[in-house]
């Protein structure tokens, strides 16, 4: 039976204070621990950056200690009578934090991002990577954790009176909960201002989730959209990024002969499937396909549209896509194109007002432009204008060309797997028909190039943003056709081939740069990709959503997210055992997608 009375009072009221300052101790210890993401991630390259570093991590471990305290140990003291019982179990969950805090910091050095419960998974099993078994080694130092813990109790259950006597615990108190608001009202100003030596620091310590207020202040009128895009332009050309994209100024070749084609033509259709190119479906695009390079193994790299064309103008995974957009960080291509004089000719039948548009891929074209786009048009109006500007080219210009052509009738693809077989039957034969109406667009594009003489001077690149399921989307089937888009590439001077080998939309920057633009810096400087000439088999292409990746390899398709769920399937859809996975496969895929990040 629970005691009551005076008694009772007492107990719970010295257990609240043992708590107290057993926290605040602890919070000491995580803060002189978390000094090795710093120590990682390195100091900041300003006053006011430093300065944040370490007023952040003051403030944020003391408020993910505050929380273990309310969520735990003060509950627990109206529970537990005991007061060695309550103060044991203070020691087991601070040994369990301080060891997960422990491990988190050496992932962190390792691989430059925190541990999640994918991780901890392969933590349990560490035999298949060298570098996890040194980080489960760290379990060794649980018993010396706890022994601190347990002298950190005796010590604070002894002196528990007399620092409440100090009566220094409001200003410690106070001064934490300041160190905790002026993290995030200082993010929110440098987000605000762009103010890139703090906001590179969002992602240093674990669980930390500094506040923003954009919104706010747009709604507000304190913030315009022009204002922050001067604000992003001016910091970008001062050489300062989010990101360290690309990872090392780019060198190029000085000018010499000039390539054989000049110009660029890159034709995207929303949601192509690769099965699509034949002589029923697109009959001109599989005419087109036996005269020029046919890549029959490429993926987008996403399964949706969005991070599809983010792919394929950044050559990024889309795990950048954020910090891309909410930046208006532009792509290394098309700085590069700019700097070359060319002549840009953009036409979108969805217009462009789309953040994989006027937020990424165009954002350092002039803005009032790109929004007089902003209504959406037919495909065949975005051709027409695509055919009356280049007409209107002289040619001594060098131009680059984008068209978009949609897939009119989205609802092709929603609620597919639910339809009876003879819906799905209608719903397919409507997807076909629409492709064939594409394929007449795509041959009165290259049949104007030809009528112009351009088409021997382009380089013309066709393929899809992402492809398409009938699967359930959420289904580890559905990936076998959401990233596999045709690739057909019209390169004069290149004799018409069929490419097997695995490609990604990732390889097209990397192939313009290299080839188009005289870049002599290696591909993984600015891309996670390899020029489309390089014939160099690699081991997987990575492709998927913003809430799951999915790793193509040759024999197997895995997806897996950060939740620690991993699904795989042969290619012809049957599961696959999980135990089998390569451990080694994934550790890399988790590099990669860190890879251009500040550490």
């Amino acid at each position: 039976m629970v005691e009551t009375g005076h008694k009772y009072h007492d107990n719970v009221s010295r257990l609240i204070s043992w708590g107290h300052w057993f926290t605040f101790f602890n919070m000491i210890l995580v803060s002189l621990i978390g000094l090795r993401y710093v120590k990682y991630a390195s100091l900041s390259d300003t006053a006011v950056g430093i300065a944040y570093q370490f007023v952040s991590l003051i403030g944020h471990f003391s408020f993910l200690s505050a929380v273990i305290y309310g969520a735990l140990l003060f509950p627990l003291a109206f529970v537990i009578p005991f007061a060695r019982l309550y103060r044991l179990c203070g020691i087991i969950a601070s040994t369990a934090a301080v060891t997960f805090l422990i491990i988190d910091t050496q992932i962190f050095k390792i691989y430059n991002f925190h541990l999640n419960p994918l991780i901890w998974q392969f933590l349990q099993s560490p035999e298949q990577v060298e570098q996890i078994y040194s980080i489960n080694l760290h379990y060794i130092s649980i018993p010396i954790i706890f022994t601190i813990e347990a002298l950190i109790s005796y010590f604070v259950w002894k002196k528990c009176r007399y620092l409440q006597a100090k009566a220094i615990g409001k200003p410690i108190a106070i001064f934490l909960f300041s160190a905790f608001i002026i993290t995030h009202l200082t993010f929110i100003w440098a987000d605000a201002t762009q103010y890139r030596p703090i906001t590179q620091q969002k992602s240093i310590y674990p669980l930390s989730y500094p506040m923003t207020a954009r919104t706010f202040l747009k709604k507000q009128g304190w913030l315009t959209d022009d204002k922050l895009q001067e604000r992003i332009k001016r910091q970008t050309s001062n050489g300062e990024n989010e990101l360290r994209y690309p990872i090392t100024p780019l060198t190029y070749q000085k000018s010499g002969p000039a390539p054989q084609a000049e110009n660029v033509l890159l034709l995207t259709v929303e949601a192509l499937r690769a099965d699509m190119v034949n002589e029923k479906n697109m009959p001109y695009l599989y005419h087109l396909s036996q005269q020029g390079l046919n890549y029959t193994n490429h993926f987008s790299g996403a399964s949706n549209r969005p991070q599809g064309l983010f792919s394929l103008f950044y050559a990024l995974p889309n795990r950048y896509w954020s910090e891309i957009t909410l930046n208006y960080i532009p792509p290394i291509m098309i700085n590069r194109l700019a700097e070359e004089n060319y002549q840009f000719g953009l036409f979108s039948s969805i217009g462009f007002i789309q953040p994989e548009f006027l937020q990424s891929s165009f954002s350092q074209i002039n803005t009032p432009e790109l929004k007089r786009y902003s209504r959406n048009n037919s495909n065949s109006t975005a051709t027409q204008k695509w055919q009356k500007w280049i007409e209107a080219q002289n040619n001594t210009d060098r131009l680059f060309s984008f068209l978009y052509l949609q897939q009119p009738d989205a609802a092709v693809f929603e609620d597919f797997p639910r339809l009876s077989l003879k819906e799905r039957s209608k719903q397919l034969s409507k997807y076909q028909a629409q492709v064939l109406k594409i394929d007449q667009h795509i041959k009165e594009v290259i049949s104007t190039l030809q009528a112009q003489g351009e088409l021997d001077s382009t380089i013309v690149i066709i393929t899809g943003s992402h492809g398409a399921s009938f699967e359930k989307e959420s289904s580890i089937e559905a990936s076998i056709n959401n990233a596999r888009v045709p690739l057909i590439l019209l390169w004069p001077g290149q004799n018409g081939r069929e490419i097997t080998r695995m490609t990604s939309h990732v390889d097209i920057v990397p192939t313009l740069m290299e080839e188009l633009l005289g870049t002599r810096s290696d591909a993984n400087q600015y891309s996670s990709g390899q020029s489309l000439f390089d014939n160099t088999e690699r081991r997987y292409v990575l492709s998927g959503d913003l809430k799951k990746y999915v790793i193509y390899e040759n024999s197997r398709i895995t997806a897996f997210s950060n939740d620690g769920e991993i699904n795989s399937i042969n290619w012809l859809g049957k599961a696959l055992d999980d135990e089998q996975f390569d451990v080694t496969l994934l550790i890399d895929v988790l590099s990669k997608l860190r890879r251009f990040n500040h550490s």
